[in-house]
């Protein structure tokens, strides 16, 4: 399953290409399948029974909300903050929704889904877990600071679109409530196996037809070219020291002319314009890459069986890695970034390794590069001790 899993598969029939040039931030994307165990293995109502009922979560790991209610945590929560699973249960009975926030860190089937979104859009991602009675609602109209992509795991939703209050919203500009969510543009039932793509701001809500819904609405945390931009900002002023003047004294004092300076901001705003856009690319992709902590299902069993790697084990990359392979030719070393570590090897390997990291199986002996034999079975194993390869 681990290597079915993918952002293609997650919005088949559409491919990539389409998604990015004609849905990506710009409108809603509805895939109706008719396939209803589609997302079947993913997750279950026995798998969010056992969830709920058997592993001790705690407040906000777990919500219950209602859009008509007012349910609070010490509604179905201890002091402590752990939850009490029986009124979790009986809150949902009397027509509450139960939201499960960072599933994926739990379970494999999960993290192995965020992973390839991870892999395939460079931005963090997270689940939340929706099930919600018959006729019932979790939500009253609103928008996300985020981006969603919705997996209807079983039973139906219906949902309906509204307008965008806020095109594009960083993660401050958060829906209030009140806000005009505008007319509704766009209705339409999610199935089982159907997939939903809403920008964020696009405003909506979603109500459970005749049968409880179980959904996965999965969190697609971009970074922005704002952030880049103040990025930016930071770096120049370490260098300039025009912009790391203090603003003028008496800015705040009533009867200041405010707008007297904005030839100074003119100025400094052109200090930014040749500002490195692939070094500060470069240091966002070191902070995705650095605090994208190994998911190494087997591990330990994999480390016990590496006396046994022969030149004919077959062997593989990991699904969904990220990295990046930097080569010193000064020093004679290729730096391999990945999952949180740094990697220092001879500069030799580095065909060799990148052919491990692209290759989802192979025969050991056929590894690409140009080591000998013995090179290939010491690199196979230290790959596989650091989790970024397996052998199969």
């Amino acid at each position: 399953m681990s290597q079915q899993i993918s952002f293609d598969w997650a919005i088949a029939p559409e491919t990539p290409e389409t998604f990015l040039s004609e849905y990506f931030e710009k409108k809603p994307m509805l895939i109706k399948r008719g396939h209803p165990g589609y997302f079947a293995d993913l997750l279950s109502y026995a798998e969010i029974d056992r969830v709920v009922s058997t592993m001790g979560l705690s407040h906000p790991e777990i919500n219950v909300t209602k859009a008509d209610g007012n349910i609070t945590p010490a509604d179905f929560a201890y002091e402590t903050g752990q939850i009490d699973p029986v009124r979790v249960n009986q809150l949902f009975a009397d027509g509450a929704t139960v939201i499960l926030s960072g599933l994926h860190e739990r379970l494999p089937q999960l993290a192995r889904y965020c992973r390839a979104l991870e892999a395939a859009l460079s931005a963090r991602v997270q689940t939340n877990i929706y099930m919600t009675p018959p006729g019932k609602q979790g939500f009253n109209p609103h928008y996300d600071s985020h981006d969603v992509l919705v997996l209807q795991i079983a039973g139906s939703k219906e949902w309906r679109i509204y307008g965008t209050p806020v095109e594009l919203p960083l993660n401050d500009q958060r829906f209030e409530r009140g806000m005009d969510v505008g007319e509704e543009i766009d209705r339409f039932v999610l199935e089982p196996g159907d997939t939903l793509y809403v920008p964020r701001g696009v405003a909506h809500d979603a109500v459970a037809t005749d049968e409880t819904s179980l959904h996965i609405t999965t969190g697609l945390m971009f970074r922005t070219w704002a952030d880049m931009l103040a990025e930016a900002v930071i770096a120049k002023a370490h260098r300039e020291p025009e912009m790391r003047r203090a603003l003028p004294p008496g800015f705040a004092n009533q009867g200041a002319d405010l707008d007297a300076h904005q030839a100074t901001f003119d100025h400094l705003m052109k200090l930014l314009s040749d500002a490195p856009v692939g070094k500060l690319l470069g240091g966002f992709r070191e902070d995705f890459l650095v605090g994208r902590v190994p998911r190494v299902e087997g591990q330990m069993a994999q480390i016990a069986a590496l006396d046994g790697l022969s030149l004919d084990s077959r062997v593989g990359t990991r699904p969904h890695l990220v990295y990046a392979l930097d080569i010193n030719g000064e020093e004679e070393q290729v730096r391999l970034s990945c999952q949180g570590a740094d990697i220092v090897m001879p500069d030799f390997a580095a065909s060799a390794i990148e052919f491990c990291l692209t290759t989802p199986e192979f025969r050991l002996g056929d590894m690409g590069g140009d080591l000998d034999d013995a090179g290939k079975l010491v690199l196979a194993k230290r790959l596989i001790r650091e989790g970024l390869m397996q052998a199969l």
